[in-house]
């Protein structure tokens, strides 16, 4: 008994003061509810149609019949030596993702041609390969988690297309 107690006591607590799971934000509703997502299947374009795929206000279409076209137009990754020893062996590591996108709609651009740039810094260890390697993939699927979270913040941020007006008020 006093274990339910004590999770239902703690919900209560963490609903009262504001916590929220990540990701489910209402506040961040998109301005369309349809969108045709134009990207490779790898990198950056699996991320951003997994995590469009799970929102409900948001349903991924044919480019025929969507709202809005989002367009990953280019991504990149690059590993530049941050650091070295005394002797000159490398110590640590830069890596610097670049991807560029775009939000159309209706033939016009909503979000002009935009780079985003990461940069993640890890140490290297000659004696343990596989771990840094490792930790080098995981590292680039951070960035691109976190690029699709900025893209779709970017997207959340914008104001909903005014409809034409048809009549004006008053006559």
């Amino acid at each position: 008994m006093r274990p339910r107690l004590l999770i239902l006591s703690l919900v209560c607590f963490l609903s009262a003061c504001g916590f929220r799971l990540r990701g489910l934000d209402e506040s961040m509703s998109l301005p369309f509810a349809t969108l045709y997502l134009q990207a490779p299947v790898t990198g950056l374009g699996e991320v951003l149609h997994r995590q469009l795929s799970l929102r409900p206000d948001m349903q991924l279409v044919s480019p025929v019949s969507a709202e809005a076209v989002l367009a990953v137009l280019d991504e990149s990754m690059q590993k530049q030596i941050l650091t070295v020893n005394k002797s000159g062996r490398v110590v640590e590591y830069q890596l610097v993702y670049r991807a560029r996108f775009k939000l159309e709609q209706g033939g016009t651009n909503w979000i002009a041609p935009t780079e985003l740039i990461l940069r993640r810094d890890y140490s290297f260890d000659e004696s343990n390969l596989l771990g840094k390697a490792a930790e080098e993939r995981a590292l680039l699927h951070d960035m691109h988690v976190d690029a699709a979270q900025q893209i779709i913040r970017r997207l959340a941020a914008l104001k909903p297309q005014l409809a034409p007006m048809t009549s004006v008020p008053g006559k």
